[in-house]
Order: structure tokens, then sequence, then C-alpha cells
């Protein structure tokens, strides 16, 4: 699955400006206090990062959970919440070790200025007092807990420097990331550029649905994971078993795919520029975006060929259709309904309205009864929808208002909606389409659902022959300081903190 890094809690340095502070915490242990935070956490090229270091930034944390109203993890969590902050701690003195060697500069004393000015905003807004007692509480005191943020502010801008310029080369040369392998489909290796093409539309997708970005936990990315992969080795088994079965992709059916992903892409992102940003956190390029769109979009043709060639071998039955008409029967009729409703989120409101409008006999005692009720929390919708045919609503809706005699009220009506109200002003009688009306209908309908049925017994079988493996699919950040902390021999003794 997709490993992100910690996150860098150092981030949280930046700009914070704490609010309130600390009510309890996790004492050190205190056998022996100078000796315990004189013990060596780890080492970077043969430099070592003692636990009072480890000690102040377990301080900074504990003040920024409490300033951010957040309740401090105890248990299992807090033992992750250790390391994950001593790996932190880790990666930012190792990508710091290697931006020396590179020679890369960052303002130093402009950084020191700026740290003196937080840690006296840290004192002003905490207090003296409670400043000192939660260092005293993580074995450490003003001196060295100052004198760590200074030294870790500029190790942070040294590292972020380094992490951008080792970002910036990927994108000048991406060819070593796009040719890792993911995983496998069968005897065929996926790579990262079509892997990182599939996560992108996942991306997009995601937003489009939920106005959310696509979640980062492991969980989320376990299952999106499962998705591209599947996605990808149901476009192959389609594909050779098309070639197979001498089945060709209609070249309309190619167009329109790319057609209708093309003005997906223009509603979600607005030009070229702002593809290429988006495309840049892939390390894609727009020409390889359309590349990758033209094979999904050839796929998806063939896919159609196939259900189509699946669709000229299905039967229906008369039987079949004949239960199919009756058990839908009522959705051919073309009368019609006039109503006025009231729908709430809440089923007591609901009963409370009905309470109320059960006795009304006129349009203008509802149409009253609606603007008492139209700005009411919990009243999601208060209108006259008009005539409307069976099919145009929700069958829960449909199947009650069309039992319902003219200047009645319903008692509430659940539906996937909320709890509505309904008022029934008119109706006009219609006809009911005959079976031999509607047999050509049925029976296409009745064949699309077989197809599909067909289809997916089809897809499962081929795809369960070529076994999917999925690697653990790193982020080249954390991959690049995975291999610096080999070539600078770090060692992480986490038993000690």
């Amino acid at each position: 699955m997709e490993k992100k890094r910690f996150g860098s809690v150092s981030l949280l340095l930046i700009g914070v400006v704490l609010i309130s502070l600390l009510a309890g915490g996790c004492s050190v242990v205190q056998v022996n206090p100078e000796k315990d935070k004189q013990q060596v956490v780890a080492e970077i090229d043969g430099t070592p990062i003692l636990k009072e270091s480890f000690n102040n930034y377990m301080a900074y944390y504990q003040m920024y959970y409490n300033a951010s109203s957040k309740a401090f993890p105890t248990g299992d969590e807090l033992k992750t919440l250790k390391t994950d902050i001593l790996n932190d701690l880790v990666r930012v003195n190792t990508l710091t070790a290697q931006a020396k060697k590179d020679g890369v500069t960052v303002d130093e004393a402009s950084i020191g200025t700026n740290t003196d000015s937080m840690i006296a905003s840290l004192k002003t807004t905490l207090g003296e007092e409670k400043y000192a007692n939660i260092l005293k509480t993580y074995n450490t005191d003003t001196t060295s807990f100052e004198a760590f943020m200074k030294t870790f502010l500029i190790d942070y801008s040294y590292s972020s420097t380094q992490e951008t310029n080792y970002t910036n080369s990927l994108k000048a040369d991406p060819s070593k990331e796009l040719n890792t392998v993911v995983g496998k489909i069968g005897d065929e290796e996926i790579k990262k550029d079509l892997y990182n093409y599939q996560l992108a539309n996942q991306e997009l997708t995601t937003y489009y649905q939920t106005q959310k970005a696509l979640a980062t936990d492991d969980a989320t990315m376990k299952t999106t994971n499962e998705t591209i992969f599947n996605t990808i080795a149901e476009q192959k088994a389609m594909t050779q078993y098309a070639s197979e079965k001498n089945i060709t992709p209609a070249q309309t059916d190619i167009d329109n795919f790319i057609k209708t992903e093309d003005a997906f892409l223009n509603y979600m992102l607005q030009g070229d520029e702002q593809l290429q940003q988006f495309l840049d956190t892939k390390y894609l390029t727009i020409a390889q975006y359309r590349e990758f769109e033209k094979q999904e979009a050839t796929a998806s043709a063939t896919i159609t060929a196939v259900k189509a060639s699946l669709k000229d071998s299905i039967k229906v039955t008369d039987k079949e259709i004949k239960t199919y008409y009756d058990e839908n029967k009522q959705s051919y009729d073309t009368s019609t309904v006039s109503a006025k409703h009231i729908l709430t989120s809440d089923q007591a409101l609901a009963d409370q309205i009905y309470a109320e409008a059960k006795n009304i006999k006129t349009a203008e005692e509802f149409d009253a009864l609606m603007a008492k009720y139209k700005a009411t929390d919990g009243v999601e919708d208060a209108s006259d929808l008009g005539a409307f045919s069976y099919n145009t609503m929700v069958s829960a809706f449909s199947d009650t208002a069309f039992k319902m005699e003219v200047n009645t009220v319903s008692e509430p009506v659940k539906s996937d909606y909320g709890y509505h109200v309904i008022y029934v002003y008119a109706k006009t009688p219609g006809e009911v389409a005959s079976l031999e009306d509607k047999k050509d209908e049925i029976t296409e309908t009745l064949k699309s659902d077989k197809v599909s049925d067909e289809y997916d017994k089809l897809k499962n079988k081929l795809v369960a022959k070529s076994k999917i493996t999925i690697n653990e699919i790193v982020d080249p950040a954390e991959t690049y300081v995975e291999q610096l902390k080999k070539d600078l021999n770090v060692k992480v003794y986490e038993k000690r903190i």
C-alpha cells in the first residue's frame, strides 16, 4: 500500500502560535535524570542524537496537542506517537546531514531570530510557570529546550531544502521513479507510471464525488490499490480475450471515452497548466497521461465490444418477459398525480407536521402549512411537485401518492431522502401500455441484465487466472530518506525512548 512518511511533525513548528496549554502528560521515568537524557537514541554518520533532543521534541508536541484542544494519546497510541516522533527526528537529521554534504545553505541567522520570537510568544501565552512545568515533565529545562528549538528549526530548513531539491531532480528525470515495479498481474510487471495514472484518476473521481481529497490512511490506500490493480487486471484480461475471439473495439466508443474523460478533466482542472501541476505530484507529463488515457479508452471500448458479443448469444423467454411486465406494470401507466410535500430529515418532526396536516382538505391550507415550516431546521423541502408519473419519483413516494385520494394527506412516508408528508390535489387518468407494446423494450432490459451477469462471470474467471501481487508502494521522498539512512549508516535505538 502507499506508504506515507510521518507527515513531518516538525511542520507544526512553522507558524504555529500556541494558545493554551497542558492539562497533563506522560512523565519520563527519572531514575537518573542526567544519565537518562544522555542516552543515544540514534546515530547518523557517527553523530549521536541524544534522548535529550527526543525529550524536548516530546515537550513541544505535548504543548501542540493541548493548544489544539486535542486529547494527548495514551497507551498504544502514545507508543506509536513516540516512535513517530523519533522517526521524524531521525528523518530531519538525516536529510540535514546530506544537505550539508551537498553544500546546501540556509539563512541560519534569520531562522534563529524567528525562533527567538516564537519562544517569546510561547512564554507569553503559557506563562513562565506552565512553560517550566511542561519542560520538567519531560526531564528538560528552558536552556535545553530553547537550544533544541533553534537547532531543530535550522535543521528543518536544511531538510526541507534537501527534500525539495530531490523532488525537483525527480521531476527533471522521473524515469527511475516511474520505472519502479509496484506489483505484478500474472507474470507481467506493473510499473509506477501506470499506477500513478490510475491513482491520479482515483483522486480526481473521489474529489468529484465527495468534495474531499482521497484519504491516505492504510485502510483507504489498501482498498484504493486493490481497485487500481483489479481495474488493470480486468482491462488486460479482456484485451487478451477479445484478441483471441477476434472481437474489435469500435473507434466511436474509443473516441467517446476520450471525449468524456477530457470533459471531466476540464471540469476538474482548468486547462493544461493546472493539469500539469496536478500531474507533477505523480511525476507524469501531460503527454504521458494522454497516452495512458488512449490505452484505457481502447480497453473500455474493448469491454463494450465483449459485452455486445455476449448479448448476441443471450436468450430471453416469453415467460421472463411476462413476469417482468407484471412486476413493473405500474411503471407503464401514463397516469399522473399532482402533489405537494413537506420533506424532513427527522421522523419526529414529520409526525408533528402530519398531526397538523391530517385534516387538511384544500391546497390553500397545505400551502399555509408549507409556509409555516419551510424555514424550520430539519425541513429539507416544502414545495409543489406538480404533476408526475409513477416512474418520476422514488418508489416509496409514488406507491403512496398513487394510492391516495384527491385532497388528502399521507402519514409520513420514508424514502432515501427523508420523511415526506404528502398532499395530493389532482389525479389524471392515463393508459397502461400493453405487454405487446413493451415486449421489445423489456427484452432489451432483460438481455442487458443478463449481459452484466455473464460479463461478471467471465471477468472474474479470467482475472482469477492471473494472480495479482501488490508490492509495498512507497512515496519517493520516503524511498530517498531510506536510501540516505543506508548511505549514512543510520542506527536507531527505539527501545531507549
